[in-house]
C-alpha cells in the first residue's frame, strides 16, 4: 500500500474518477484531498485507472482530428467558390453546417448533437478575415466582401427582370380582354389571327425563335407562325380575369375567348372519332371545348 503524497495525485484521481463517472470513487474522495485524508492506494489499482481513461483520451483525440479534417475540407470548399469569378456566393450558415456535419458522419465521427452555428460561424471569421457576416430573417448570410456588390446586384437583376415579366403580363392581358371573337359556323382565312392580338403573337414568335429581326422577318407566314397562333389561341382561350376557385372541380371558359382552334379540334375529334371521353380529356388539359359545348 502506498500513502498519497502528491497533488499530482489527487488531481489525475479525481479526473479520472469524473470522466468515468466512477461514483464510488467520487464519493471517497468528496471528504477532502488524498493528502489530507491520508488516503492509501495499490500501484496496481492506480496503473489500472489510468488504463481505463487512456482509451477514452484517444476517442477525444480522434474525434478532434475528425473534426479538423472536416473543417479544413469545408474551408477549401469555400475557398474555391471565392476564387471562382463566374460565381458570387452567398452561403447559409444553416446550409453550412449541415454540409460539415454530413461530411463529419461520412469520416465516421459520431455527432449526437446539432452543430453549434455560432462556434462554427466564429471559427468560419477566423480563417477568412474578408468573410462577413448579414441576417436575412431567420438566415445567417455568409459574404466574402469583394462578393457583396455583385451579390447585391445580381439580386436587383433578377427582382428587375421579374418586374419585367409581371409588366409584360399586365399589358398582355390588358389587350387580350379588349378583343372579342365571336363563332359564326365558319372558319375564314384569317379568322384566327383575328382572335388574337398582334402583341401576344408577336411575343410567342419571340419565345419560339428568339427577337431578332431579321429571323422573325424570314418567319413569317411559315410553319413556325402556325405554331405562334397554336399557342397564342390557347392562351386566350385558357385566360380568365379572375383566378378560378382552388375548390372549383368545373372549368368554365368564356364565349368571348373562345378561338377558333379550340372549337375546330373539338369538331375534328368528334366526326373522326365520336369519342366523348377524349373530347372531355382535351377539354381538361385546355386544348379544346367540352363535348357539351359542342353539342
Amino acid at each position: 500500500m502506498h500513502e498519497a503524497a502528491t497533488k499530482e495525485i489527487d488531481k489525475n484521481v479525481r479526473r479520472c474518477a469524473t470522466e468515468l463517472g466512477d461514483t464510488e470513487l467520487l464519493a471517497k474522495l468528496s471528504a477532502g484531498d488524498m493528502i489530507a485524508i491520508e488516503a492509501k492506494y495499490h500501484r496496481n489499482c492506480l496503473r489500472a485507472l489510468y488504463k481505463k481513461i487512456r482509451p477514452t483520451s484517444l476517442k477525444d483525440e480522434d474525434a478532434d482530428h475528425l473534426h479538423g479534417i472536416a473543417f479544413a475540407e469545408l474551408v477549401v470548399f469555400m475557398e474555391d467558390m471565392h476564387a471562382d469569378e463566374d460565381n458570387v456566393p452567398v452561403f447559409i450558415l444553416s446550409d453550412v453546417a449541415s454540409l460539415y456535419k454530413t461530411r463529419l458522419e461520412q469520416l465516421g465521427a459520431t455527432v449526437t448533437n446539432r452543430i453549434h452555428t455560432t462556434r462554427l460561424k466564429d471559427r468560419l471569421l477566423s480563417v477568412f478575415p474578408d468573410l462577413r457576416v448579414h441576417s436575412q430573417g431567420r438566415d445567417t448570410l455568409l459574404l466574402f466582401e469583394k462578393d457583396i456588390g455583385p451579390a447585391l446586384k445580381k439580386a436587383c437583376d433578377h427582382d428587375s427582370d421579374a418586374m419585367h415579366l409581371v409588366r409584360a403580363a399586365q399589358v398582355l392581358r390588358r389587350k387580350m380582354f379588349q378583343i372579342r371573337f365571336t363563332f359564326d359556323g365558319a372558319f375564314h382565312a384569317d379568322c384566327q389571327k383575328d382572335s388574337v392580338t398582334p402583341s401576344l403573337l408577336a411575343l410567342v414568335n419571340m419565345i419560339l425563335d428568339g427577337a431578332n429581326i431579321k429571323h422573325q422577318t424570314k418567319l413569317a407566314n411559315t410553319s413556325t407562325t402556325a405554331a405562334a397562333l397554336t399557342v397564342s389561341q390557347l392562351l386566350v382561350f385558357n385566360s380568365v380575369k379572375h383566378a378560378r376557385s382552388v375548390e372549383s372541380t368545373s372549368v368554365r371558359h368564356s364565349h368571348e375567348r373562345e378561338t377558333p382552334l379550340p372549337l375546330y379540334l373539338s369538331l375534328k375529334i368528334h366526326a373522326v372519332t365520336r369519342s366523348r371521353g377524349l373530347i372531355d380529356t382535351l377539354f381538361s388539359l385546355g386544348m379544346c371545348v367540352s363535348y357539351d359545348r359542342l353539342l
